[in-house]
């Protein structure tokens, strides 16, 4: 687990291949533009962009595949001198309450297993197929089989929310209320795990 901590830490934009990576609506191919928005957009295009994110990666008490990835990033907007702190703190609550919500959902239940290294997330087996049209990816939607792999996403999107709740332990005053909110879901995380 300390090579996925380190990770978690050093892992860069570029990294991740979000063309191959998909949220509730599609690719995540805009997400490296809308993280870099959120850092040096002005403020409006750095409220849309923390929007877009979170909208798109958490969805009816649900995670998916690019979910663990994108929290990484929100993270790590909390480091900076961010006007959107609190927006940032909401989106990362509700990515806390889908994954707490998911994991009561396998409480006294056989878990499935799960790679020992996140970085196999991202593995080709794993990946969504090459982009070769929308009519593909709408077929390669309905066919796709979320059920072996979800569990290794609410996994890690667990590890990383318990990795990087210190970063929460610093909350402003303005976004303090929020970010107790976030590690109180933390701690039902943990027990969940316990």
């Amino acid at each position: 687990m300390n090579s996925n901590r380190h990770y978690y830490f050093s892992v860069g934009i570029d990294d991740i291949p979000w063309d191959r990576v998909v949220h509730w609506y599609g690719r995540a191919t805009n997400f490296p533009a809308y993280f870099r928005d959120a850092v040096a957009g002005h403020l409006m295009a750095q409220k849309a962009a923390i929007l877009n994110i979170g909208g798109n990666i958490e969805h009816q008490d649900g995670i998916i595949m690019a979910t663990p990835f994108s929290l990484l990033f929100l993270f790590r907007l909390l480091g900076f001198r961010h006007e959107h702190r609190r927006l940032i703190t909401e989106q990362i609550l509700a990515v806390a309450k889908a994954t707490r919500f998911q994991l009561e959902g396998f409480r006294n239940k056989e878990k499935p297993q799960v790679p020992g290294d996140i970085r196999e997330l991202l593995s080709e087996a794993q990946l969504w197929p090459p982009f070769v049209s929308e009519e593909q990816d709408e077929m390669n939607w309905e066919e796709y089989n979320f059920g072996p792999a979800y569990y290794s996403w609410l996994y890690y999107t667990a590890d990383i929310l318990l990795q990087c709740a210190v970063l929460l332990e610093q909350a402003s005053v303005q976004e303090e209320d929020i970010a107790t909110r976030v590690l109180e879901e933390i701690s039902g995380i943990a027990a969940c795990f316990g």
